[in-house]
């Protein structure tokens, strides 16, 4: 038999709330003296030792499902908060962009050959003139990636709208 202790030294004995014991003794914590409400309970440190460690292996420690609901709760709450901070965003929202800058991107580097190509040609004997076009191209990849605007389908489907009669017009 270990010491007898009442519930707020063995609470912090144990390192947690008188409140969490209470919870315990609804789960099965060993109890020596049961004093009824209003009075103190004594504990066998060593019995509650022995039934924390049983609870442990035998994984009785799980959340309970108030514990759960308590946990997913603060868990919206969390992500909801990011979300209005703007430090989260909904991949729904950004997924539709984020596809038209990847085939936007591909589209300009696919347009790259033919833009360069002649320019290579003449300078093709010249290593330092081949590297300096080759850095411009880069250049301009970078440049027209990074000042890219995103827009949602509505903007996107306006603007090509506005550009279709100017198109038209253009002799081909």
């Amino acid at each position: 038999m270990g010491k007898l202790v009442n519930k707020r030294e063995l609470a912090q004995v144990l390192g947690v709330s008188e409140r969490t014991l209470t919870e315990w003794q609804r789960d099965g914590l060993p109890i020596v003296i049961n004093a009824g409400r209003g009075a103190s309970n004594q504990y066998d440190t060593a019995a509650v030792i022995q039934w924390r460690i049983a609870r442990e292996v035998n994984g009785a420690s799980k959340e309970s499902p108030k514990d759960r609901l308590d946990r997913l709760r603060g868990d919206q709450v969390e992500l909801e908060l990011a979300e209005t901070r703007r430090q989260l965003v909904n991949l729904a929202e950004i997924e539709p962009a984020l596809g038209q800058y990847f085939s936007d991107a591909v589209a300009l580097m696919a347009s790259m050959p033919d833009k360069y190509a002649p320019l290579l040609s003449e300078v093709a004997t010249d290593p330092d003139a081949i590297h300096t076009a080759l850095e411009d191209l880069i250049e301009e990849l970078r440049q027209q990636l990074g000042d890219y605007e995103f827009r949602n389908d509505t903007d996107r489907g306006a603007a090509e709208e506005a550009d279709a009669p100017a198109a038209q017009d253009q002799p081909g």
